[in-house]
């Protein structure tokens, strides 16, 4: 089997904002401080309920399933995974969640070995047991049914027997996740040696589901909380409300707190309605936030009182990426791709976004804080930063060098908040330069999943707008994930969403899976970002987001999380 997000090692350390981020410790000794319960947040309370108040549904609540940060974040309220992140007065830390421990290799990292808490329950009082989290880990390769998630675990993990999922192979096993005889420990053999792969743990499909609660395609809709919530109802695109999970034990989770009584979370809000009804801080707004809605359209209102706004404002670097994708396997021709580079103006885009305040524009998919993989080179003959405008001529002079070239096009983007609006933007900047654009609005929930679809019947886009935000801070947690070839099926492309599998781009990622010093791969990948933009035009970077977001007046712990760069309700709590 080839393999998919693999490289050395992780960056031990970044800047988000205001929030640090903390390596891992790498002594056994050292993660027993994370036993849990986890600190508590000064002046919190318990009590009352939290509202979420979101334009849209999740895209999916499945651990095997989801890959959206907003949702990666909440879902940590009934789901637990092998190890998490904890974000506490502006640090983020990897810890230990379900394991007992940040694991140990002995082996430079070609086998993990994860000592696991054996004391956990399910909402329903039964045993949450290693067998469940092997389970976990098998029911993502199902990805034909359950799609949408990581890849982790089959681009990492051994398979020798060739699983295929529980679905597909109920008789069958993946034997390259072992289960201790008594279960206090769980063992899972790699490929190639990934040091970074307590990181990689944090996902999904390394989080326990029992196998006799496994309703495949239904759980999107009930996973069975381990977390200190659980889920009281669930109305797909209207409403979900969690209570109180009463076999949850704090001092068994280092990561996660418990302090409102509820929490219900709407969907179907427009943005600037939603905007205004938080800004306003009155009634229910008092007591709620959002996940999925910066502050765009009242944002000059915000910023001219800094004072009064102060308490509730959240602005901060958000390690967010907003790009487009253009299909290769639909836009075949290098100097049309090209083309369609040139032709897109970021300042439009940018303003159609919220202006200076929302973002800052970028040349690559790397963000510059990650300093051995980030490099500024043009686009099209430009520096994105001082000439962020759209090449009209050159754009022009490509398609007239073109013979035959592909003049119609479908741009795809999802209806949310300000995304319409960018999305004319770009089909404005298309037409200007010849293109025939045919907008394709697509739900809010599902977006991810239906972009990602090859060759299943449907007609693809040859454009798509959409952003990524980095699994860990290194270009490998950017890099494999959205260009390499080899994360893709014949029918999906997961988060490739170029279908980027050009041979010479692939030779290069073969040769970053074998770099061991961490600098030097941040540098290979960065090198293979750079050619799959300048050389083969997969994609055309736009802009890093600035996150500002604004809360009621009565919530308090609210913060910026670093481990998903989102604005996270995990400790907030209602005040008195």
């Amino acid at each position: 089997m080839s393999l998919g997000k693999k490289t050395a090692a992780l960056v031990g350390a970044l800047a988000l904002g205001v929030t640090a981020f903390v390596a891992a410790p790498t002594a056994n000794a050292e993660a027993t401080k994370f036993n849990g319960p986890a600190p508590a947040i000064p002046g919190a309370v318990k009590g009352g309920t939290l509202t979420i108040l979101n334009q849209g549904d999740f895209e999916h609540i499945d651990p095997a399933r989801n890959y959206v940060g907003g949702t990666l974040d909440f879902y940590r309220f009934f789901v637990r995974t092998l190890t998490q992140y904890r974000t506490y007065k502006g640090v983020t830390t990897l810890v230990p969640d379900v394991a007992a421990d940040l694991g140990t290799t002995k082996d430079g990292g070609k086998t993990w070995v994860f000592k696991l808490r054996t004391n956990l329950k399910y909402e329903d009082g039964s045993k949450i047991t290693c067998a469940d989290l092997k389970y976990g880990t098998m029911r993502s390769y199902n990805d034909d049914i359950l799609d949408g998630g990581t890849t982790y675990a089959k681009d990492l993990l051994m398979n020798p027997t060739g699983f295929k999922g529980p679905y597909t192979d109920p008789t069958g096993d993946l034997t390259s996740v072992i289960c201790s005889k008594n279960g206090d420990s769980i063992t899972y053999k790699l490929q190639q040696a990934v040091s970074y792969f307590p990181y990689v743990t944090t996902f999904g499909s390394f989080s326990p589901v029992p196998k006799a609660k496994d309703t495949k395609q239904n759980y999107d809709l009930h996973p069975v909380s381990s977390g200190p919530y659980k889920i009281a109802s669930y109305d797909r695109g209207k409403q979900m409300t969690l209570v109180r999970n009463t076999k949850w034990d704090p001092k068994t989770d280092p990561a996660r707190w418990n302090y409102p009584d509820k929490i219900v979370v709407k969907f179907g809000f427009d943005q600037n309605a939603l905007e205004q009804q938080l800004v306003s801080d009155s009634g229910a707004a008092r007591t709620a936030m959002s996940l999925d809605t910066n502050v765009i359209t009242n944002l000059p209102t915000v910023l001219a009182s800094p004072v009064k706004y102060k308490s509730r404002f959240f602005s901060f670097v958000s390690p967010y990426a907003r790009y487009y994708a253009i299909n290769m396997d639909t836009v075949k021709d290098l100097n049309v791709r090209k083309a369609i580079q040139c032709a897109i103006d970021l300042k439009t885009i940018l303003l159609a976004a919220g202006g200076t305040n929302a973002g800052t524009y970028s040349n690559s998919l790397i963000p510059s804080s990650i300093k051995n993989g980030y490099r500024n080179f043009p686009i099209c003959g430009r520096d994105v930063h001082k000439s962020p405008e759209a090449q009209i001529a050159a754009a022009k002079a490509l398609l007239a060098a073109t013979p035959g070239a592909k003049m119609d096009l479908i741009l795809a983007y999802r209806d949310k908040g300000i995304e319409p609006d960018r999305a004319a933007a770009v089909q404005q900047a298309l037409e200007a330069v010849g293109f025939k654009v045919t907008m394709s609005k697509l739900p809010r929930a599902g977006f991810y999943t239906a972009i990602g679809k090859r060759d299943v019947g449907v007609v693809e886009p040859d454009v798509i707008q959409t952003s990524w935000g980095y699994d860990w801070a290194a270009s490998s947690g950017i890099v494999y994930a959205l260009l390499d070839g080899r994360t893709m099926t014949a029918t999906d492309a997961h988060s490739n969403y170029s279908r980027q599998n050009v041979p010479a781009l692939q030779a290069l990622f073969a040769k970053a899976d074998l770099i061991t010093d961490p600098a030097k791969a941040d540098k290979a990948l960065g090198d293979i970002d750079q050619k799959a933009i300048q050389d083969y035009a997969a994609v055309m970077p736009a802009y890093f987001e600035t996150s500002n977001f604004i809360v009621g007046s009565k919530l308090g712990g609210v913060q910026a999380d670093g481990g998903y760069g989102t604005l996270s309700p995990l400790a907030a709590y209602v005040k008195k």
